[in-house]
């Protein structure tokens, strides 16, 4: 199965040693150089990437809008709702280093920054925020935080990490005769997780559960990365099932899971075949923070 690419556009962004460089909110304002004393800050977004055996799908680097909201004293105090292009980047640049950042991506239609700003949350309300599904699939979505409190007036390149808010299932086939899988699902599953990470809580407590199913147009017969993305999730009652031919026999093999699925996280279903049984095996690689990745804008 193949990912798509939803690409608008060919312009990318490229920063010193590919990290992305937020700047000033308005077109008009100019970064200026962080050797200038009276520079304000300028926050510097990277991805995390990949560590272990997984690697980039295409289109998973692709961000299609990039926000923030600043919360001073467990207060709302700013939101930045669509970085602009300047000096050959996007960014944001701060006031002053008070407060904690919040940036996501790609939360378009998911998050109603307007009405924050109307009726404005607490810090401890937001950070209770869940984000749903977009078109039936849990949204990609990438998240992260910097506190500013305590930084030195003169740290004006201030780095933020972005993790992806989901998980992802890959699937291996290791079989000695011919085997193909025609369908994958996770039985049970969550369709909202928390838009940042909630220490001790995987799970809203109010989410709603049902299957997911991964989407196979012909039966899978190689290797296959992201055959299926899910919500970030405690572990209520989790199974996989795949349906499969091997040697000519319909066969359908379930896994019970044993842990909780976090975001971030590569989970990889291994169908397996010896003279005895055959069994799903799953193991897990995780999306650390690495080297700086380039991320892909979209125009929409």
């Amino acid at each position: 199965m193949k990912m798509k690419t939803n690409l608008k556009t060919n312009m990318k962004l490229f920063a010193v040693a590919g990290v992305l460089a937020l700047g000033a909110s308005s077109c008009s304002e100019a970064i200026v150089p962080a050797s200038d004393p009276g520079v304000s800050p300028v926050v510097r977004m990277q991805l995390a990437s990949y560590e272990g055996t997984g690697q980039a799908l295409d289109g998973e680097n692709e961000v299609t809008d990039l926000r923030a909201c600043l919360f001073e004293s467990g207060v709302l105090t700013k939101v930045y709702e669509a970085p602009t292009l300047v000096d050959g980047g996007y960014g944001i640049q701060l006031d002053r280093h008070a407060g904690t950042l919040y940036v996501v991506a790609n939360t378009e239609g998911l998050l109603d920054l307007d009405a924050l700003q109307e009726h404005p949350i607490s810090e401890s309300e937001w950070l209770r925020l869940a984000v749903g599904s977009r078109n039936g699939a849990p949204a990609r979505f990438f998240s992260g935080r910097l506190t500013l409190d305590g930084m030195e007036n003169s740290q004006t390149e201030l780095p933020v990490t972005l993790k992806r808010g989901v998980v992802r299932f890959d699937l291996q086939i290791r079989t000695a005769g011919v085997a193909s899988v025609r369908s994958l699902t996770l039985k049970n599953a969550a369709q909202s997780s928390y838009l940042f990470p909630v220490e001790g809580v995987l799970s809203p407590a109010d989410v709603e559960r049902k299957d997911a199913v991964a989407e196979i147009s012909e039966p899978l017969t190689k290797d296959t990365p992201g055959v299926l993305y899910v919500c970030e999730q405690e572990n209520d009652g989790l199974e996989v099932v795949i349906e499969a031919e091997i040697d000519g026999q319909p066969k359908r093999l379930s896994k019970t899971l044993d842990r909780a699925l976090e975001r971030n996280k590569i989970y990889t279903l291994t169908l397996r075949k010896d003279v005895i049984d055959v069994r799903l095996d799953l193991s897990f690689d995780e999306w650390e923070e690495g080297g700086d990745t380039e991320l892909t804008p979209v125009r929409r």
